[in-house]
């Protein structure tokens, strides 16, 4: 399934967004939960998101951008089609059969 690489500007954080957070790292967490999010960062000014989206093509990627929650606050979204994203994988502690 391709993927879809996401830049988000925001403004600086007002009482809108912040009214806004849990119901957006809730739509977040669900999408991770779905596997239709790779991955999600935040800059620490909190003015950019970035962000994988698995779909399968770019209008669905922009419509489950456009869910997010916080989406009436971006300033600018900028997607690109990605030919691969690779991510380190998950590792488990090992088992020990003592």
């Amino acid at each position: 399934m391709p993927a879809y690489f996401f830049q988000i500007e925001l403004p600086e954080t007002n009482e809108g967004i912040i009214e806004l957070l849990p119901a957006h790292r809730e739509y977040i967490n669900t999408l991770f939960s779905e596997g239709k999010l790779l991955s999600y960062s935040v800059s620490h000014n909190k003015e950019q998101i970035w962000c994988v989206i698995n779909a399968e093509d770019e209008p669905e990627a922009m419509h489950l951008v456009s869910g997010f929650p916080l989406q009436r606050y971006f300033k600018d979204v900028h997607c690109t089609s990605l030919l691969f994203h690779n991510n380190l994988p998950l590792s488990y502690a090992s088992i020990s059969l003592n």
